[in-house]
């Protein structure tokens, strides 16, 4: 073998070595040394409640109605699973979390859906304060006993909507 051809043998095998010690630093960096098993998740918006959200202290309570509320909501409360969102029109995670739920409702359909645009407060009347809004999009859960069983304030994916709905038949 020649000297030329030495040398390039080197410095691939060089170049394979740094790159060994690169991905294992990197996965050493990222708990890939451990013995454990690391996952690498998308980070999203989404609060549920228990975990500071507005809507803590509503889960597992019952809405107490007022003639300020809209009939739409009072009609069927107590009666029928609920799911209400407040969002702004044109937010990201708003579109997104409107066609979660379009995409699901044909799947429920005993189930109420009420959407009211944030900026519309005469549409809701008192319910974004009956049930301590945050910040849009948020999402509550009502089940048909009329007792709130989740409350979601941001990004909700399909999935995790579709089993928190599930879920919300349960009781």
């Amino acid at each position: 073998m020649g000297r030329k051809a030495m040398a390039r043998r080197s410095r691939q095998q060089l170049s394979v070595l740094v790159l060994i010690l690169f991905a294992a630093t990197l996965l050493w960096g990222c708990g890939g040394g451990e013995d454990e098993t690391t996952t690498t998740s998308l980070v999203t918006t989404t609060v549920r409640s228990g975990s500071g959200s507005a809507g803590d202290d509503l889960i597992g309570q019952s809405v107490d109605t007022t003639e300020d509320t809209p009939p739409a909501f009072t009609d069927v409360y107590g009666e029928k699973p609920i799911v209400v969102l407040f969002y702004v029109t044109g937010g990201t995670d708003d579109v997104m979390v409107i066609e979660n739920l379009n995409a699901l409702t044909s799947s429920f359909r005993d189930y109420v859906f009420l959407a009211y645009d944030y900026k519309t407060p005469d549409a809701y009347g008192d319910l974004s304060a009956l049930l301590d809004v945050g910040y849009p999009p948020e999402l509550i859960l009502i089940d048909r006993e009329g007792i709130v069983k989740d409350v979601w304030n941001g990004y909700v994916d399909e999935g995790t909507l579709n089993q928190a709905l599930v879920n919300l038949d349960r009781t």
